[in-house]
């Protein structure tokens, strides 16, 4: 089982209480998302997850690890890959050559001598990035630079440079923010296929309700730290805490 287990996760900077005993499960082949006001401690649960905080007190579990004490290549390696809020892409490189900066996460000693003695690693990684590129629809993007391309053609390649390490689970930090209405269906119908067709397990952080309630298996709140409320999305968007301290008025059915 792949599941990812958050046990009484802990997290303070400088006296700053950020989560505060936090636990929940992310089951395998779950769509998990993470929702709460600003400042409740989402992305540093996040960065507590591909090992960028060191919490305090508590556990992450992943495949039966113990995510604490590894260095963030090994939690990549291990199965984990992650997108960021604000987009991580490199302007002067082409779109495929970002993407294939994910690959670079997965390949050992072993493989850097592959790849600079022979071609043929090069030609695998980028025949699988291409394959990623074409599930998410930017197929004819890949020698275009990344400078000057539209915002959701640069959320999507950074969600493909995640996805090209082959990950069993990955964190997606608000996908879907700056994007319009069709971008954001758009988004939520890919979120969906990388779970049914990739097989991979998504944790989600992100404030728009209607995509979050729309492909949500499980939702946790969180409110300065701690989790308020934690169950499927009807439960969540009728809980009176919820209502009060995030979503301000219950959501239409």
């Amino acid at each position: 089982m792949t599941d990812l287990n958050i046990d009484s996760l802990t997290m303070r900077f400088s006296g700053l209480v950020a989560l505060d005993k936090v636990s929940f499960t992310v089951k395998e082949n779950e769509i998990f998302s993470l929702i709460g006001p600003n400042g409740s401690g989402k992305t540093t649960l996040f960065n507590c997850i591909n090992g960028f905080n060191k919490p305090q007190n508590g556990t992450i579990n992943f495949c039966g690890n113990d995510l604490l004490n590894k260095k963030t290549y090994r939690i990549i390696r291990s199965g984990i890959s992650r997108t960021f809020q604000n987009v991580q892409n490199i302007p002067f490189m082409t779109v495929l050559d970002n993407i294939l900066l994910g690959a670079n996460s997965r390949i050992d000693t072993l493989g850097t001598l592959k790849r600079l003695v022979s071609r043929d690693q090069r030609k695998i990684e980028e025949s699988m990035a291409l394959e990623i590129m074409d599930f998410l629809g930017i197929a004819n993007y890949e020698q275009k630079f990344m400078m000057g391309q539209p915002f959701g053609i640069q959320k999507l390649a950074e969600i493909a440079r995640a996805l090209v390490s082959k990950p069993k689970l990955i964190l997606l930090d608000e996908p879907a923010a700056g994007m319009n209405d069709q971008e954001t269906r758009e988004i939520a119908n890919i979120i969906r296929d990388i779970r049914d067709e990739l097989g991979v397990t998504v944790l989600l952080v992100e404030h728009d309700m209607n995509l979050v309630m729309s492909i949500s298996d499980q939702i946790c709140v969180l409110e300065s730290g701690k989790v308020i409320a934690l169950g499927e999305p009807q439960i969540i968007k009728d809980d009176p805490k919820v209502i009060e301290s995030y979503l301000g008025e219950p959501l239409n059915a």
